[in-house]
């Protein structure tokens, strides 16, 4: 495995964490911040979700092949919720930019979950 793909992957657990504990312990606030709007409970299941793959992305010296390709699975899940929110009549602003970072993410953490795999051999 490069380099590189271990820092993606590092990135993301980082990153996962940081929102996981943000959207769960102030999801009201962090889902008008980041453009999900007025919607506290969907922001704290997200962040759940986010904080149950943390761990496995952090941890080095294991196996993260699983934890990466559902990280890309839950950048769609939450890709849809910003289209959505785009769509609504009195829709957050920053939606729209929100679905198109999640699709960008879940094509740079699908790409790393393959290399992953393939390193995994």
């Amino acid at each position: 495995m490069t380099a590189r793909v271990t820092r993606v992957v590092d990135a993301a657990g980082a990153v996962t964490l940081a929102m996981g504990l943000a959207l769960t312990l102030s999801p009201s606030r962090t889902a008008q911040l980041v453009g999900l709007g007025d919607q506290p409970a969907l922001a704290r299941r997200l962040g759940l979700a986010d904080l149950a793959l943390a761990p496995s992305l952090l941890r080095r010296g294991r196996r993260r092949t699983i934890p990466m390709a559902a990280r890309a699975a839950l950048n769609i899940v939450i890709g849809v919720a910003y289209s959505r929110e785009a769509r609504a009549p009195d829709g957050h602003s920053r939606a729209r930019q929100g679905a198109v970072a999640m699709a960008v993410l879940t094509v740079v953490d699908g790409a790393a979950a393959i290399a992953l795999h393939r390193a995994d051999g």
